[in-house]
């Protein structure tokens, strides 16, 4: 009877143990989602402004090359 009592604690405490530790190991899958998910936001937001500047750099590009056609077409032609 107290070897099987025993084995019942033996038993319990292993169970306890092991219920820490997947309560340990939940808590950090959710602190990996949230630093996941800012992350995610901040690449989001850098790409956004990487569009953002690739569009300004486009078109000052353009303004640049609409002002040398007119440049040249006044110096050729008056």
């Amino acid at each position: 009877m107290l070897e099987t009592e025993e084995l019942g604690i033996s038993i319990v405490e292993d169970l306890n143990q092991q219920s820490e530790t997947l309560l340990h190991s939940r808590n950090k899958l959710h602190e990996l989602d949230d630093a996941i998910d800012k992350r995610k936001k901040v690449l989001t937001a850098m790409s956004r402004r990487m569009s953002r500047n690739k569009l300004i750099v486009g078109s000052i590009i353009a303004i640049l090359v609409i002002a040398i056609i007119f440049v040249l077409y006044f110096k050729l032609f008056h």
